[in-house]
């Protein structure tokens, strides 16, 4: 029997269902693998980024000392400010630092403008925030209104004010001498050369969180405020503990949203090293070195890393 031409025509290959069901199932395991690896090269430069704002920052601190023969009050009350306008001419933002008005606090006008972000501390830079935290973060709590930031100053290796409670001084290269309450606390600022325990030895800056919300009943990031937590201490190892605020925190630790972050109102304002980084925290030392800290740092050796003149001797 002959065939016909139309019989001679080979047939039309296509996908079947269960071919096509298969090679979804492949990509989508693919993308899993891959998306692991994404986000790990996506950490590893945000936290590459982080160390380089904290070096600018640790520069700015050694040119003010250059300029001043000492490092910068970390807060002062009189007026009130921080050393984030301290720094201001050694971090590009000279504009800023012109217009402010330095015989008045951080919260008056033009330095802030109420229930507006035009005032001078609400402008938010780049060089405040760390990629892996939520960059341009604000606080809005009350009417200041005023920028967040990541990067906070070492106040030493004890409570913020330890004076009469049986234990050292913090003894940091920021800190108080003494305090007539919090609103009273009298601040004190080194020289390099003060820090006997070496400047390659003692942390200058550290990371600190920042609240999900810019109107948060969490002062954390609040780096604008001599009076709020623009500080940690080296009494806890990075992202442990449970901070503490005299001024402004959650009522108890089942009140926070965010259970990682643990933070109550309570007064001796002890506040630990942390970030969003996998496994640790970024920090500058005095030397303008910066590195970072497993959250897993052996205390002993972090606790004398935020001491200036105990003599401590760091070992891991």
């Amino acid at each position: 029997m002959r065939l016909s031409r139309t019989d001679c025509r080979p047939k039309k290959s296509g996908f079947t269902l269960i071919e096509l069901l298969v090679v979804i199932a492949i990509i989508a395991i693919l993308i899993g693998l891959l998306l692991p690896a994404v986000q790990k090269v996506r950490e590893a430069a945000a936290r590459m980024s982080c160390q380089n704002n904290l070096k600018q920052w640790g520069l700015a601190m050694h040119n003010y000392h250059d300029a001043n023969s000492t490092l910068p009050y970390a807060g002062q009350r009189t007026p009130r400010r921080t050393f984030y306008v301290e720094l201001w001419p050694y971090i590009e933002q000279t504009a800023l630092a012109n217009q402010y008005n330095r015989t008045l606090g951080f919260y008056q006008s033009p330095n802030a403008v109420t229930s507006s972000t035009t005032g001078l501390v609400a402008q938010p830079q780049k060089l405040y925030y760390c990629p892996s935290d939520r960059p341009n973060a604000m606080w809005t709590y009350d009417v200041y209104y005023r920028v967040r930031g990541n990067y906070v100053a070492n106040y030493g290796g004890n409570y913020l004010f330890a004076e009469g409670t049986g234990v050292d001084p913090a003894d940091g290269p920021f800190g108080w001498n003494s305090s007539g309450g919090f609103g009273g606390y009298v601040p004190y600022r080194r020289t390099l050369v003060a820090i006997t325990d070496g400047t390659s030895n003692t942390l200058m800056l550290s990371e600190t969180r920042i609240p999900a919300q810019d109107n948060a009943a969490d002062g954390r990031g609040d780096v604008m405020n001599d009076g709020n937590s623009h500080w940690f201490m080296t009494l806890n190892t990075p992202n442990a503990g449970i901070d503490r605020n005299s001024n402004v925190c959650w009522p108890s630790v089942a009140a926070n949203p965010d259970q990682t972050m643990p933070c109550v109102q309570a007064g001796d304002n002890l506040m630990s090293a942390r970030s969003k980084h996998t496994g640790g925290v970024n920090a500058a030392r005095c030397d303008g070195s910066v590195g970072f800290y497993s959250n897993s740092v052996n205390a002993t050796a972090w606790k004398a890393m935020g001491t200036a003149t105990h003599g401590d001797i760091i070992s891991e």
